[in-house]
């Protein structure tokens, strides 16, 4: 028997294949919430529904959806009397 063992460390490149595979993955997830928002958005105008967007954010591995529209948040919070908090 050979004393030589060659030991080849591939946790790097399997982590990088991982985590590239999560981006996908919070892409099309992204892709679909803000798809679902939209739908489920009240609309006399589509200026609400189309202002919603995501983006993923690679360091955290998370996905965010929202609007920077001020509506969008009157919309999801209410106002006045039939806001969430009164």
């Amino acid at each position: 028997m050979s004393d030589h063992v060659v030991f080849e460390d591939y946790s790097v490149k399997c982590k990088d294949a991982i985590k590239e595979k999560a981006i996908k993955l919070l892409e099309e997830v992204g892709g679909e919430l803000r798809s679902r928002t939209q739908r489920n958005s009240r609309r006399k105008t589509s200026k609400t529904a189309d202002s919603y967007e995501y983006k993923v954010d690679d360091g955290q591995l998370a996905v965010h959806v929202g609007s920077n529209y001020q509506n969008a948040l009157w919309e999801e919070l209410g106002t006045g009397e039939y806001a969430i908090n009164g």
